[in-house]
């Protein structure tokens, strides 16, 4: 039994398990926020536009949120595939997601 729970191998995928939920965790509050705040700031620019107060360019908006998320999402990409334990990371993001 000690020669299964010794090994480095299952020891790595503990660790890269532990450590994709507590970064899925993480994140799923911080986009929350986010989200929040990105909301609010939306509304303000569509009152202040319906009002005549600012002129928004939402064409250019919706390039850089294009951007954005594509950007984020080679991001997240690379950093699954570079860790070593990649497969328990994922896994345990998932959970911390659904937290």
């Amino acid at each position: 039994m000690e020669e299964i729970f010794g090994s480095e191998a299952l020891k790595e995928l503990g660790f890269g398990g532990a450590l994709g939920f507590l970064v899925g965790f993480t994140l799923k509050r911080v986009f929350k926020m986010l989200a929040f705040i990105l909301g609010i700031y939306i509304l303000s620019l569509i009152w202040l536009a319906d009002n005549g107060v600012i002129v928004v360019k939402w064409g250019a908006v919706e390039r850089f949120a294009g951007e954005f998320f594509s950007s984020f999402e080679s991001f997240a990409k690379n950093a699954v595939r570079t860790v070593s334990f990649g497969g328990s990371f994922a896994v345990g993001f998932a959970i911390g997601m659904k937290v």
